[in-house]
């Protein structure tokens, strides 16, 4: 009779005794424990497949009686942290074994020691204990505990009803640090594309940075706006004396999203007021000197969700270089002309991604309850192309779809002309907008104009630009 694959246990406490019970159907079990009466109750509880040793886990001695032929795992929930690295250890670099060990770790700091190791799983009952009740009591939102690294980079979300997210096609994203990974829809499987839309009662298992995947649910499940945590949670605002406006407006900012901190980046030989620093901000950090603005475009924090611009303020250099934040910036920045409170938001949809700009547009409009008007800028109909009419009938789509989302009016505006020229007239309609506008990153030159660029240029107020590279399909 061919004999069963090994399986090694060491201690035997209420996790390993639970593990026996099931393993011992398909598995020799080698029970190891350093408490006698343990192995004795294991012994009259099994007669069959347990064989067990008395030993300490982190003793040389103690895996010399052990048998290793066919042994296919090891098992180790001891409480002592040290204890399980010290056998983790042992079966590699002192037996040279190979065979896959699980270690259950109660000390979350120990973690990386055993990273270290080969082939090692790490098991954390209590993150799992502490997941499995936050999913008894909320329900629509489960972690991932036994896949992946188990920090939160996996979860599972119960779409609500008053979700924005519902009834949206998925290419109309543009998800940062995170991707939907799987969609149940009434007991099926659907692998998401571009076409396919989320549902009302759909569970959606999301991907990505465990930060990102915390604020996205609140989206999700109360349909909460969140800007601007989809690019970061801090601002980064350049100072001098010239810049007091901005900071102001920044201030407002702040205090009117969901922004974590201010980064104050002082220019050389400008001393910040710490009092009325206080007065604006309620959770600020004074940065090191920077010379210009364009200190920023090799900045590399990722908890930046966008760099404030002081174009009023901008040295003759600055401006004659402001084209350089459209052409190289990773993150957004909204270009200050100090003209706020914001009485309204307009969203230009000439874009990479209209859809993507206009999500952020509503988020904005929502966190200031002000009012969302958006525009498109096309040709005169008798001289525009078959592309350009299929492009004007997405953008009717996509408003279609959001004022169907937000059973609200997006205030559609068709212009026809030269884009800078329409848009600027456009907004001296409104009473202190705020413009919102997306761009691809491209080298700009006479030849090669960018729309964009040029309205936060010349419009007398404040632009939140959003650089894109690329755009989802």
């Amino acid at each position: 009779m061919e004999e069963k694959n090994r399986i090694i246990i060491f201690g035997i406490g209420y996790f390993g005794f639970e593990l026996i019970k099931v393993l011992v159907k398909n598995w020799k079990v080698i029970a190891v424990d350093i408490n006698e009466e343990k192995l004795k109750r294991l012994k009259e509880k099994f007669t069959e497949n347990v064989e067990t040793i008395k030993g300490d886990a982190s003793s040389i001695l103690t895996w010399k009686k052990i048998e290793f032929e066919n042994l296919k795992h090891i098992i180790i929930t001891v409480k002592d942290g040290d204890v399980s690295f010290e056998a983790c250890r042992i079966a590699r670099e002192v037996f040279n074994l190979e065979t896959p060990i699980t270690v259950f770790l109660y000390e979350l700091e120990k973690e990386e020691e055993f990273l270290k190791l080969n082939n090692i799983n790490i098991v954390k009952p209590a993150s799992i204990i502490v997941n499995s009740v936050v999913s008894l009591i909320e329900k629509n939102y489960k972690i991932a505990t036994n896949i992946g690294l188990g920090k939160g980079e996996i979860i599972e979300v119960k779409i609500l009803a008053k979700s924005h997210f519902v009834d949206r096609k998925l290419k109309y994203l543009r998800p940062s640090k995170w991707r939907i990974a799987a969609i149940y829809r009434d007991g099926q499987l659907i692998i998401p594309s571009g076409r396919e839309s989320i549902k009302v009662g759909d569970s959606v298992v999301l991907i990505g940075d465990p930060k990102v995947l915390e604020n996205l649910v609140s989206i999700l499940l109360k349909g909460i706006p969140q800007f601007p945590l989809q690019f970061g949670s801090d601002i980064a605002l350049p100072l001098k004396g010239s810049f007091l406006y901005a900071a102001q407006e920044t201030s407002f900012l702040y205090k009117n999203t969901k922004t974590n901190k201010v980064l104050i980046y002082p220019y050389s030989g400008f001393k910040p007021d710490e009092k009325e620093l206080e007065n604006l901000f309620t959770n600020y950090e004074i940065k090191e000197n920077i010379d210009s603005i364009y200190w920023f475009l090799k900045e590399t924090d990722n908890n930046i969700a966008f760099y404030v611009i002081p174009f009023n303020g901008l040295s003759f250099l600055e401006r004659l270089g402001f084209k350089k934040f459209f052409e190289k910036s990773k993150k957004p920045f909204l270009v200050s002309k100090g003209k706020f409170p914001y009485k309204n938001v307009a969203v230009m949809l000439n874009a990479p991604d209209p859809a993507f700009v206009l999500e952020i547009g509503v988020e904005i409009s929502r966190l200031l309850k002000v009012d969302i008007n958006t525009f498109y800028v096309a040709m005169p109909k008798e001289l525009r192309t078959e592309e350009e009419e299929e492009n004007l009938l997405d953008i009717n789509n996509v408003i279609t779809d959001f004022e169907n989302i937000y059973k609200k009016s997006m205030n559609f505006k068709l212009l026809e002309g030269n884009p800078v020229r329409e848009t600027l007239k456009y907004l001296e309609n409104f009473d202190s907008p705020l413009v919102v506008m997306s761009y691809k990153k491209q080298n700009i030159s006479f030849f090669n104009p960018v729309a964009q660029y040029l309205i936060a240029k010349k419009c007398r107020f404040s632009s939140f630009l959003i650089p894109v590279e690329e755009v989802n399909e």
